[in-house]
């Protein structure tokens, strides 16, 4: 795309030194302003005229019409005998305020394909010159802390929104040239865990299973907080003083319970680094609740020393009123310590010990309040990264009955949507494959299908918008899917494998000129833009739209440009590569949404 957009950028800039030769035109601004008509047949780019009508004194729709007379001139038969003295454009045209440019076919090819091409022949993903107009690498160091589970509870169907949305940006980040930190954030104390103990060691009398103890100690907290919601009179204050002796004997790391807590924990962990390596997710650094506690208390503390901090009512805060965040409590009156607590020794753990430039948090929406007075809070104690901190919010994901809830034990727990998924794809999508295959490649593509379905159903969707998870509507070929987008995929490859391609200097890119063939070009055209936007605006649903879009683009393409029946070698040839390019972009953006496709279904 920057060869065409500078190629605007410079010519405009010289016509309208023309128009106005004492202003200062920069082509950076114009590139700003450059913009993509919503309806192809308006062209490919639009410039809009609307910001240099003060300096030309002209309506924009004058201005646009003298652009279009100064770029777009009859061409002398001597610019014609030389290719390169035109312009990459077929026509540029005035649309009422809009200078509108229409990429020559044969150009967009010759540019676009062969290098696309030559990264899916060497190999050679490098995104070094990827991201702001390929300026390079980008000296910021981001870390993306996401998923962040509970020990001592289930990991279920709606912690997969997470940790899918986390995985992704760190995915595009680094396309983009960015230095990543992929971080988890683990709570590993708590109340939560308190009750889960107290009836592991009270009222359970069952052994823990072989497997899945992780899992098995959420059951037993949803147990925990079901059975205190049937006590009352003595027997609940009795409960709830257990609880609490529990909770302060764990904050000072009572032996004996440490133990318990200690082996119980590792059951969650163990749980959790087999589902991160089911879902391909993974991490570069740790973080744990326990580990921050006490750091966070000592910061605290030391920050009502000198002031910073206020002592309210026995408890200590900051006052937030000038910003309109209120009063923020760090520590509560008996001495123990909060979410916030916590969130403040974290944020000075990724600023000292990492250096990061910027901190991404993907949390609920529900904790949006929180993190402004985060933020707003280590800004008041010095910290200049505070201002680079950024909360990615994002919305539930529900059942088609409601929400999901641990307390109430109304969830879908990983293990059962991973078994129901592998047994819907065995016995529907790939039922043929599993009598004809060897079980690796039926377990692998089976594998693939299902995360492509669970990661696509998770991301493209605005991060704002809840989702509704439904395994069978997520798991259909057509649509808006991610099954639809590895079967077509799938179908790409076999077309290679049905026609052999080789490129050389013989192509002929003129021969690509169906409009239905203009359109999947100019959408590849399109892709690096996209995934630095997602980055940017930290959502990869833009992407997994632009990847749908673009496989709709090819079903038409493949629907009128046939290449097992085009007219002659040289045109099969031609859609060959271009049909090759496409299932290289789409690998490449799958793979930023952490997905990877089967090679055959």
């Amino acid at each position: 795309m920057n060869l065409f957009v500078d190629t605007i950028c410079q010519r405009t800039c010289h016509a309208l030194e023309e128009l106005f030769p004492a202003g200062e035109w920069k082509t950076s601004e114009i590139k700003a302003l450059i913009e993509q008509p919503p309806d192809a047949e308006m062209g490919d780019f639009a410039l809009p005229c609307f910001s240099f009508s003060k300096k030309l004194r002209r309506s924009p729709k004058q201005i646009a019409e003298e652009l279009e007379n100064l770029l777009a001139p009859e061409p002398s038969e001597d610019q014609i005998a030389d290719s390169e003295e035109l312009l990459p454009f077929s026509r540029i045209k005035a649309f009422g305020p809009y200078l509108n440019f229409f990429l020559d076919p044969e150009t967009l090819a010759r540019e676009l394909l062969p290098s696309i091409f030559q990264k899916s022949s060497t190999g050679d993903h490098d995104t070094s010159d990827s991201g702001k107009g390929g300026q390079g690498k980008i000296r910021e160091k981001v870390m993306i802390e996401f998923s962040q589970p509970n020990t001592h509870k289930g990991f279920h169907v709606g912690h997969l929104r997470n940790a899918a949305l986390g995985d992704s940006l760190c995915r595009i980040f680094r396309y983009n040239g960015y230095e990543v930190v992929a971080a988890n954030y683990f709570g590993d104390v708590g109340t939560h865990i308190a009750k889960c103990l107290w009836y592991f060691l009270n009222h359970c009398d069952e052994s823990p299973p072989d497997e899945l103890r992780g899992e098995w100690l959420g059951e037993l907290y949803t147990k925990s907080v079901q059975l205190l919601e049937t006590l009352e009179g003595e027997e609940a204050q009795q409960a709830q003083t257990e609880i609490s002796n529990l909770l302060r004997r764990m904050e000072e790391k009572d032996p004996e319970l440490s133990k318990v807590w200690e082996e119980t924990k590792q059951w969650s962990m163990d749980d959790f680094k087999e589902i991160y390596r089911w879902l391909d997710i993974h991490f570069d650094h740790d973080f744990y609740e326990s580990d921050v506690d006490e750091e966070g208390r000592q910061m605290v503390l030391e920050g009502e020393k000198n002031g910073t901090f206020i002592r309210s009512e026995g408890a200590i805060g900051i006052d937030l009123e000038t910003e309109n965040l209120g009063f923020f409590m760090l520590l509560k009156s008996d001495g123990n310590t909060l979410y916030s607590t916590k969130d403040l020794a974290l944020a000075r753990r990724k600023f000292d010990q990492f250096s990061v430039d910027r901190s991404v948090y993907v949390v609920g929406a529900e904790q949006t309040l929180h993190f402004k007075q985060v933020f707003a809070t280590l800004n008041r104690m010095g910290y200049s990264q505070a201002e680079r901190c950024y909360h990615l919010p994002y919305a539930l994901v529900m059942l088609p009955s409601g929400k999901m809830s641990s307390r109430e034990g109304n969830v879908i727990l990983f293990s059962d949507m991973r078994k129901q998924m592998r047994d819907y794809i065995l016995d529907g999508l790939l039922v043929e494959q599993n009598r004809e295959w060897d079980e690796k490649e039926v377990e692998e593509t089976s594998h693939r299908i299902a995360l492509a379905a669970i990661k696509y159903g998770m991301l493209s969707q605005d991060p704002n918008k809840p989702i509704v998870f439904s395994m069978e509507d997520w798991l259909v070929s057509e649509g808006d899917t991610g099954t639809y987008l590895v079967y077509a995929y799938v179908r790409i490859r076999s077309i290679g494998r049905q026609v052999a391609l080789s490129v050389n200097d013989q192509i002929d890119f003129s021969l690509l000129d169906h409009p239905n063939e203009k359109l999947l070009m100019r959408r590849m055209l399109d892709f690096e833009r996209v995934v630095w936007k997602s980055g940017e605006l930290f959502k990869p649903s833009l992407l997994a739209r632009y990847l749908y879009e673009l496989c709709r683009d090819f079903s038409r393409a493949y629907g009128t440009c046939s290449v097992k029946h085009a007219g002659s070698e040289a045109l099969q040839s031609a859609r060959l590569l271009l049909f090759h390019c496409v299932a290289e972009v789409l690998k490449t953006g799958l793979g930023l949404l952490g997905i990877t496709p089967p090679e055959r279904m």
